[in-house]
């Protein structure tokens, strides 16, 4: 399966960003020449989040920081980034960014102020140029080379000016970000504490992933690194954190916790490009007007022109694609002719009151290579639109395992009704008041997250492991 990449690595290479020149012996104007050039092309890679109250109000604390910073003179410039992904990077210059999804996992001005501060550490110790002449160079050129063959491996790259990515910076440079962003948050009147409770939230961040991806027999999709950067059984970021409380100032005008949450209520939840929308196990397309559901625990991923939905461990997938109708084509045939498959055990069928023909092709091109396939061919003769669900497993020879499951997806497809279209709205995050009888675990239930929705908004919350919230405390839901 593909992940979507961050193209930040092509783009810095593409426009001169990794230079011959040593690092050594760049010039602040150099520096900021190099921000100012990447600033709008990450923006228009990214996203630009569309509230500008949100983007006021990252830009007001960044700000405040940055001017207790030892490259106080330079101007800064926060963005909030439109994409999912649990990350914030920083630039040379001083262009710092964090993303809706980051931020969506932070529970008070505090904890924004730890990761604005350690990005702008990032920035003051001029860890990225730093990182080229350690062979970092050589390691973006390999990712942009992967990023131009299309190997799978380029989903999942870092950037030498990411601060929380894959690859990361090294552990030394994350702990002087550390030590040295405490002191800048400090300095603006924030306690390093929040540091440490961020840190703690994103390693937990990273330990669902794992646990995802050792269920679901892959390798981990980790973008921070924060679990090898910050052992649990290591004290040394704690104390180069913890140097700096004696730093902190006084400050009246701080957004309270419940304030804080207010800021984020109604942010815009899962992709950035959403292809439908998925409430539990149930696949709504608002545009097209269909809905249909999956086995409980698949998960859905968007390739090309289809929408796939991907069994826990990969070994079967459903695809759903469309095609247009060609006058006085018959189902059956359109999927001999134009889609080239030979069929067997085949019948018409109605289904979700459309007309079609469902079937077995023995040989059709699956991702996982020449497969077995059941297959169905459904037409909207009203939007002259051919609808078309396979189903293939990864070990299938002949016959199919997973068929039943198949037989179900194919089968659910349906037109939405009123109800459903009111469901079908994009997530977004809403702060709601605990009552006595809230727990977690019913939360989680009542959430349109698919797979560990548990865990996930507990983590949301900084109540992972095992938390619950207070009762009349704000949380953050997921609806």
């Amino acid at each position: 399966m593909k992940y979507r990449a961050w193209v930040l690595i092509a783009l810095l290479a593409s426009s001169g960003a990794v230079a011959a020149t040593s690092p050594l012996f760049m010039s602040e104007r150099k520096e900021l020449e190099l921000g100012k050039a990447e600033h709008e092309k990450i923006v228009a890679a990214f996203g630009y989040y569309q509230d500008e109250a949100l983007q006021n109000y990252v830009d007001k604390v960044g700000q405040r920081i940055a001017a207790q910073s030892d490259r106080s003179d330079m101007d800064y410039t926060f963005t909030v980034l439109d994409d999912e992904m649990v990350n914030a990077m920083a630039l040379p210059g001083g262009y710092i960014y964090i993303t809706r999804g980051m931020l969506m996992h932070m529970n008070s001005e505090a904890e924004l102020a730890a990761v604005l501060g350690h990005e702008i550490a990032h920035v003051t110790e001029k860890h990225a140029i730093k990182s080229q002449r350690s062979g970092k160079v050589l390691e973006v050129l390999s990712q942009v080379a992967a990023v131009a063959t299309g190997t799978p491996a380029a989903y999942e790259l870092g950037s030498i000016f990411g601060g929380v990515l894959l690859s990361g910076y090294s552990r030394e440079h994350e702990l002087e970000a550390d030590k040295v962003g405490a002191k800048y948050m400090a300095r603006a009147g924030y306690s390093p504490e929040a540091m440490l409770e961020t840190i703690e939230i994103l390693k937990a961040k990273d330990r669902i992933e794992v646990e995802q991806a050792r269920a679901e027999d892959r390798e981990p999709r980790i973008y921070h690194g924060f679990l090898s950067t910050h052992p649990d059984h290591d004290t040394r970021y704690k104390e180069v954190i913890r140097e700096s409380s004696n730093l902190v100032e006084d400050y009246d005008e701080f957004i309270k916790t419940d304030e804080f949450l207010e800021q984020l209520n109604g942010l815009h939840y899962g992709p950035r490009r959403q292809v439908g929308i998925v409430r539990g196990n149930t696949f709504y397309h608002p545009k097209l007007g269909i809905k249909l559901s999956f086995p409980e625990n698949w998960r859905i991923e968007s390739s090309g022109n289809s929408v796939q939905f991907v069994s826990q461990v990969e070994d079967a997938i459903v695809s759903l694609s469309t095609g247009r109708l060609a006058k006085g084509v018959e189902p059956k045939e359109y999927l001999q002719e134009r889609v080239g498959l030979d069929l067997r055990e085949g019948r018409e069928v109605t289904v979700g009151g459309l007309p079609g023909y469902l079937g077995i092709a023995d040989r059709a091109d699956t991702p996982f290579g020449r497969r077995p396939v059941r297959v169905v061919i459904l037409y909207d003769q009203r939007r002259g639109i051919a609808y078309i669900l396979r189903g293939a497993g990864k070990h299938d020879l002949r016959n199919l395992a997973n068929d039943r499951d198949f037989i179900a997806t194919i089968f659910s497809f349906d037109r939405m009704n009123r109800e459903d279209f009111r469901r079908a709205k994009r997530p977004k995050i809403q702060v709601v008041r605990a009552e006595e009888s809230t727990t977690m675990e019913s939360l989680a239930k009542q959430s349109p997250i698919t797979n560990y929705s548990l865990d996930k908004l507990r983590v949301m919350n900084g109540l992972y492991p095992h938390g619950q919230p207070e009762p009349g405390e704000l949380i953050k839901i997921v609806d």
